[in-house]
C-alpha cells in the first residue's frame, strides 16, 4: 500500500554486537522500505561500528556516556527534516530489536488516517523464546513499577492482537511523527535510560495526542540493557546499576507528571513501596538490589530542582489535565492481584518442583499450567483431534478415590461437634485468658517487667510473639485464633501427619490412614480438652520437621540452607516445648562428641590448633550450627533455662494436678481431667514393639524408646511454678514417639499384608490383626468419646471471673491494691497474688517466687503463728485476702483470730478481708510518719512530693527500678520485710520506672539473629545477568 509518508530510521548503538546483525537484516527487508537511515554509536567498545558501516549506514559517533535521548537528538540535528513536516516519520530502534518484515507497513496503516495519533508501536516478543509476549503498550504504577498488563512469560496465542490505545510505547521500534516529537521537546534529557518511552507517552496524553499500540507488527527484543547483558554507561547511572536508575527514573516520571496535589500519596508509594521491595530483595540474598530500591528514592530526594523544572516545562506543553491518562494506570487490586500471582507462582515452584526424567535419564523440572501464560503455543490441529469420552462415574465413586478428603472432612465434622462447648474467648485447665489482640502479645514481650503476682522481670517465652504472629491470620485477633486452632487442630494433625507419611513412599491410602489414626491419639484430643497449647503445636509442627529426617540431613552432604532451614524449624518446636529443645541439643551434641572422639587420634597428630584450621569439619560445623542456632533464636528465654533447669519441666501454661495412675502412660494415654478415659489406649504401644523388633526400624525404635523413657521417669514428677503446681506433662514427649513410631509401622504393616495371604497362618497374622483391631477401636472410640462426654473439657468459651467485683474494679485506682487469694485443691492450699484479673497468656509463664520475707509471713497467717504478718503483707501493697469456696472453716477461724485482718465480706465465691496496715502500690512515708498515696501506673508512677521521706515500692526487688528525683537518680535500698524503698533527702518531682534497656538491647539482637536465619534459610536470588538471557526473553 502506497503512502506520503517519509521514514527516518534512527539507530542507537551501544556494544550491541551480539544482536546487531540480525537487527540490520531485519531492517533492510522491511517490505515497505525506510527512506533515510542513520545511527549514533556510543563509543562502542565491539565491533558495533564496523557492522553498521559494512551495511552502508551513516554512522555518527557520540561519547560512550551519552544517554539515549540526546543520541536521538544528535541524530535528528543531522538531519534536516523535509518541507512537509507533517508527513515524516522517525523510526526509532534498539540495536537488540529485529522488526518483523511487514512492521513498519502496519506501523504505517495505523498512523495514516489518524492524524492525533502521534506515537504507534509493535507488539513485542522475546528475542530467544519467540513466543513469549514482552509487552503489547507500556504503562507506569502508582508505585514505579513497569506495567504491561501481561502474565509472567505469557505466550503469545493471538489473544491481543486489536489494536488499542495504550499510555505509551517502547522506543524499540517506535514510530512517531516527528513534528509532534520535536514539538514536545523530544525524549527527556534527565531520562539517559529507562523510562524516557513512559515519559513521553504520558506527557503526549496531556498534550491531546493518542498513542497506539499495533500488536500486528512484530518485534523481537533482548532488552538488553534492562537484563544487565551490557554495561550501563550514561552519565546519568550512579554506580552504573541498571536498577538503580530504573527506579530513579520511575519516581522522576511520576513526580514530574503527576497532578500537585497528587504528588504527596505518589511520594508515600513511592518510599513504601522501595522498602518493602528492598525487603524482598534482602530475603532473597541479594543486598545490591536492595540499595538499589532505597538508593533510587534518595537520588531523587537530593535534587529537588530537577522535578521544579521538568514540572514547569511539562505546564507549558500539557493542554489537557493529568487525569486524561486515568484509565491507562492499572488500578490499585489488578496490582495486588498480580503481585499475589506473582509471588504465588514463586513460592509455588520453590516449594514444589516437579520433575520428570528425560530421554537421557536425566532429572529435569516439569511444571503444569498454572495459568493462562503457562499453557505455551497449542498446536493448529489441537480442535480436530479426536478425544475419547471420559467414562461418567457416580459422584459417590469419586469420594471414595479421594481418601484424604473424606478422612478431614470427617475429622472435621467431629471436631465441629466436639468443639460445641469451646467457641468464643478460650480459657480454662492449663489454658490462661487471651488477650484482645496481638500487640498486646509483642508488647508483653518486649516489657522488661510483668505486673503478675509480686512482679516478674523474667524473659517472656519466645511462643508469645510467635502466637502473635500467627493471629494475623485472623488479622491479630487472638482469641479468634485461639478458638480456630483448637477446633482445627485435629484435622490439621491428619493433614499434618498425612504429608510427613507419604514422603516416606507409602501410598495414599495408607498415609490417610495415618494421619487418621495420629489425629484421634488420645494425647492430642487430651492436650485440646486441657488446653496444652505447647503439645498442641509439637503435635502440628512436629511431623514436618521429623519428615525431614533432620540428623541424616546434618550429617550428609545437606545444604547450608537446609540446615539453616532445619534449625529454624527446630527453634519454633523448641519456642513451645523446652524439653524439645534439651533433647534435640543433647543429641546432636552427643554425635558432635562422638565424632570428635572418633577423630582423636587425628587430633592428637596435628594438634588442636592446626586441626581446627585445616581439617575437614563439615558435618562437625552443621551439628554444632544445629545444636546451637535454637538456643540463640530463643535467647533470653533459653538462657533463663540454664539458670533455673527445673523449667525445662515447664510446659506453657498452668500445671494440673493430674488424679490419674502413672501406668497410663505406658497405654500412650496420659488421660487427666476430662481427658481421653484411659481404656481407650492407642494403638502406638503395639507399634513400638513391631517396629522394635523389625531390623530394618529398629534404631527409629530405640530413639522411640529412649525419649519415652524420658516421659515415663518424669510422669510422675511433681511441679511447682507458673503460679500454680501439679504433675509434669509428658505429652509433647508422647507425641514425638508417636511421630518416629507410626511410619515405620504402616511401612512394615503395608509390606507384611499382601504377603500374608501366600502364609500359613502364626504369628504374623496374629500381630497384624490385633494391630488393626485395636488401631480401629481407638480411632472409633475415640471418635465417640469426643462428640459426647468429651465436649464437656477444661477449655471453654465461658469465662467465670475468680475476684470477685469489687476487688477487680480497684485494680486500675491510683493505689493499684493487691489480693492474696487461697484455694483449697485437694491436699494443698495454694495461694498466689492477683492484680484484680486472671492472669493472661504468657503471664503463668513469667510468675517467680514471692520474697521470702513475704512468703513466711502468708505460712505464717495461715497456720496463725505469725501475729505480725498483716503488717508484712501490707507492706507490699496485698490490700485483700480472698479464701475461695470451698473454704476450710478451721482456716477462716485462723485468719479472724489472728489479728489485722478485718473480714469483709462473704459470698458464694468465698470470704474476703481486708488488710488493715497495707500500703498502698507506691507509697509516700514522711519523715512524721504519714502514708500518702501515689498514683501508679500498671508499673511506673509520677508525681511531686513536698517533703522529706522515703517512697517505698510494692514489688519484688529488681535491680531495674530506677527512681528519678528532680531528675537524679535515687539509690535503692531495702526495709527489714525487703521492701524496695528510695530515700528522699529532698522535695521535688519524682518519677518511677523500670529499666528495660538490656531487654530491649536483646530483643533487637534476637530479632536480627532471627532475621538473619530466615535469610540463610531462604533460597538465594540470582541477578539478572546471572540468569541465562534464554530464560528472560
Amino acid at each position: 500500500m502506497a503512502d506520503n509518508f517519509f521514514v527516518t530510521a534512527v539507530i542507537v548503538s551501544h556494544d550491541g554486537a551480539t544482536w546487531l546483525t540480525e537487527s540490520i537484516a531485519a531492517l533492510y527487508s522491511q517490505s515497505r522500505a525506510v527512506d533515510r537511515i542513520i545511527a549514533v554509536d556510543t563509543d562502542s567498545h565491539d565491533n558495533s561500528v564496523k557492522l553498521l558501516i559494512n551495511a552502508g549506514i551513516n554512522v555518527l559517533q557520540a561519547p560512550r556516556d551519552t544517554g539515549f535521548g540526546d543520541a536521538i537528538n544528535m541524530a535528528l540535528e543531522t538531519t534536516p527534516a523535509i518541507s512537509e513536516k507533517e508527513n515524516e516519520l522517525l523510526w526509532i530502534l534498539h540495536d537488540d530489536c529485529a522488526p518483523s518484515r511487514d512492521a513498519l507497513e502496519k506501523l504505517i496503516a495505523e498512523i495514516a488516517e489518524q492524524p492525533q495519533v502521534a506515537f504507534v508501536g509493535p507488539k513485542l516478543r522475546g528475542w530467544y523464546d519467540r513466543s513469549h509476549l514482552l509487552e503489547v503498550g507500556i504503562s507506569i504504577a502508582g508505585n514505579g513499577a513497569r506495567w504491561t498488563g501481561l502474565e509472567r512469560h505469557e505466550h503469545d496465542q493471538g489473544q491481543h492482537d486489536a489494536p488499542r490505545q495504550v499510555l505509551s510505547v517502547s522506543t524499540a521500534a517506535m514510530l512517531a511523527r516527528r513534528d509532534v516529537f520535536e514539538e514536545l521537546g523530544g525524549l527527556d534529557p534527565n531520562l539517559a535510560l529507562f523510562r524516557d518511552d513512559v515519559d513521553l507517552g504520558w506527557r503526549a496524553r496531556v498534550a491531546g495526542f493518542t498513542v497506539k499500540c499495533v500488536p500486528e507488527a512484530l518485534v523481537f527484543h533482548v532488552e538488553a540493557s534492562a537484563n544487565e547483558r551490557r554495561p550501563i554507561d550514561v552519565s546519568e547511572a550512579f554506580l552504573h546499576r541498571p536498577l538503580l536508575l530504573d527506579r530513579r527514573n520511575a519516581a522522576y516520571v511520576l513526580m514530574a507528571n503527576a497532578s500537585l496535589w497528587q504528588t504527596p500519596w505518589i511520594a508515600v508509594q513511592l518510599i513504601s513501596s522501595a522498602i518493602v521491595r528492598a525487603v524482598g530483595f534482602l530475603l532473597a540474598k541479594l543486598p545490591g538490589y536492595a540499595a538499589d530500591e532505597i538508593g533510587a528514592v534518595g537520588l531523587l530526594l537530593i535534587k529537588p530542582a530537577d522535578i521544579f523544572l521538568a514540572r514547569r516545562f511539562r505546564k507549558s506543553h500539557r493542554l489537557l489535565s493529568s487525569s486524561v491518562i486515568k484509565p491507562f494506570i492499572p488500578p490499585r487490586l489488578s496490582q495486588i492481584r498480580t503481585s499475589w500471582e506473582r509471588l504465588t507462582d514463586l513460592i509455588s515452584s520453590w516449594l514444589h518442583p516437579v520433575h520428570q526424567v528425560n530421554e537421557n535419564n536425566e532429572l529435569e523440572d516439569f511444571g503444569g499450567a498454572a495459568s493462562y501464560s503457562d499453557i505455551g503455543l497449542i498446536d493448529e490441529n489441537f480442535d480436530e483431534l479426536e478425544l475419547d469420552s471420559a467414562p461418567i462415574r457416580s459422584r459417590w465413586k469419586g469420594l471414595v478415590n479421594r481418601p484424604l478428603f473424606l478422612a478431614l472432612t470427617a475429622t472435621l465434622v467431629i471436631s465441629l461437634i466436639a468443639s460445641r462447648s469451646r467457641y468464643g474467648s478460650l480459657s480454662g485447665g492449663a489454658l490462661a485468658l487471651a488477650p484482645n489482640g496481638a500487640h498486646d502479645l509483642f508488647a508483653q514481650f518486649a516489657q522488661s517487667w510483668h505486673t503478675v503476682g509480686m512482679g516478674s522481670a523474667a524473659p517472656t517465652p519466645p511462643w508469645i510473639p510467635v502466637l502473635g504472629v500467627l493471629s494475623f491470620i485472623t488479622f491479630g485477633n487472638v482469641p479468634l485464633f485461639l478458638t480456630l486452632l483448637f477446633l482445627l487442630t485435629p484435622p490439621l494433625a491428619c493433614f499434618a501427619m498425612y504429608r510427613a507419611v507419604k514422603r516416606t513412599g507409602l501410598t495414599p491410602l495408607v498415609s490417610v490412614l495415618g494421619g487418621v489414626i495420629y489425629a484421634f491419639s488420645p494425647v492430642v484430643w487430651n492436650s485440646i480438652n486441657q488446653g496444652r497449647l505447647g503439645t498442641i503445636a509439637i503435635a502440628l509442627l512436629a511431623p514436618a520437621f521429623l519428615s525431614f529426617a533432620p540428623y541424616q540431613a546434618i550429617t550428609s552432604s545437606a545444604s547450608w540452607r537446609k540446615i539453616y532451614g532445619l534449625a529454624l524449624l527446630s527453634a519454633l518446636l523448641a519456642a513451645f516445648s523446652a524439653p524439645f529443645l534439651l533433647l534435640y541439643t543433647c543429641g546432636l551434641s552427643a554425635a558432635l562428641i562422638l565424632r570428635l572422639v572418633h577423630r582423636r587420634q587425628e587430633i592428637s597428630e596435628t594438634g588442636i590448633a592446626k586441626f581446627l584450621m585445616v581439617a575437614n569439619l563439615d558435618i562437625e560445623k552443621r551439628l554444632l550450627a544445629s545444636s546451637l542456632i535454637p538456643w540463640i533464636l530463643n535467647a533470653p528465654w533459653s538462657v533463663s533455662l540454664l539458670v533455673h533447669p527445673t523449667q525445662i519441666l515447664h510446659d506453657p501454661g498452668f500445671p494440673l494436678h493430674n488424679a490419674t495412675n502413672a501406668w497410663h502412660i505406658f497405654l500412650f494415654n496420659l488421660s487427666g481431667a476430662s481427658g481421653v478415659p484411659w481404656w481407650i489406649f492407642s494403638p502406638f504401644i503395639l507399634f513400638a514393639f513391631v517396629v522394635l523388633f523389625h531390623p530394618t526400624f529398629r534404631i527409629h525404635a530405640l530413639f522411640a524408646w529412649a525419649i519415652f523413657g524420658c516421659a515415663v521417669a518424669l510422669s510422675s514428677t511433681h511441679i511447682t511454678g507458673h503460679g500454680s503446681s501439679g504433675n509434669y506433662w509428658s505429652g509433647s514427649l508422647i507425641v514425638f514417639v508417636e511421630i518416629i513410631l507410626l511410619g515405620p509401622a504402616l511401612k512394615i504393616l503395608a509390606d507384611v499384608i499382601p504377603n500374608l495371604r501366600k502364609s500359613s497362618v502364626g504369628a504374623g497374622h496374629f500381630v497384624t490383626a490385633l494391630s488393626v483391631l485395636v488401631a480401629l477401636t481407638s480411632i472409633s472410640f475415640t471418635g465417640i468419646w469426643s462428640i459426647t462426654s468429651g465436649s464437656q473439657s477444661l477449655v471453654s468459651g465461658s469465662h467465670e471471673q475468680v475476684m470477685p467485683a469489687f476487688v477487680a474494679s480497684l485494680a486500675t485506682t491510683d493505689a493499684r491494691p493487691k489480693t492474696l487469694v487461697i484455694r483449697q485443691e485437694g491436699p494443698e492450699l495454694n495461694y498466689f497474688v492477683s492484680r484484680g484479673t486472671d492472669l493472661a497468656l504468657g503471664e503463668p509463664d513469667v510468675v517467680v517466687p514471692m520474697p521470702p520475707e513475704l512468703e513466711d509471713a502468708i505460712v505464717g497467717a495461715l497456720s496463725g503463728t505469725a501475729l505480725t504478718s498483716s503488717r508484712i503483707i501490707g507492706g507490699y501493697g496485698i490490700k485483700y485476702l480472698f479464701v475461695k469456696n470451698p473454704a476450710d472453716p478451721n482456716l477462716v477461724r485462723t485468719i479472724d483470730g489472728i489479728g489485722g485482718f478485718t473480714r469483709s465480706s462473704s459470698t458464694s465465691s468465698g470470704v474476703i478481708w481486708r488488710v488493715l496496715a497495707a500500703n498502698p502500690r507506691v507509697a509516700m512515708i514522711a519523715s512524721d510518719g504519714k502514708i500518702s498515696t501515689l498514683p501508679s501506673g500498671s508499673i511506673g508512677a509520677q508525681g511531686e512530693v513536698e517533703t522529706i521521706g522515703k517512697i517505698s515500692l510494692g514489688e519484688k526487688s529488681d535491680s531495674g527500678w530506677k527512681l528519678l528525683l528532680n531528675g537524679q537518680p535515687v539509690e535503692i535500698s531495702h526495709n527489714s520485710n525487703g521492701v524496695p524503698q528510695f530515700i528522699l533527702t529532698e522535695p521535688g518531682a519524682i518519677n518511677l520506672l523500670h529499666d528495660g534497656t538490656k531487654r530491649r538491647a536483646l530483643v533487637s539482637l534476637e530479632l536480627i539473629a532471627l532475621l538473619a536465619v530466615i535469610v540463610l534459610s531462604l533460597p538465594a536470588g540470582r541477578r539478572r545477568s546471572e540468569v541465562p538471557i534464554e530464560e528472560l526473553v
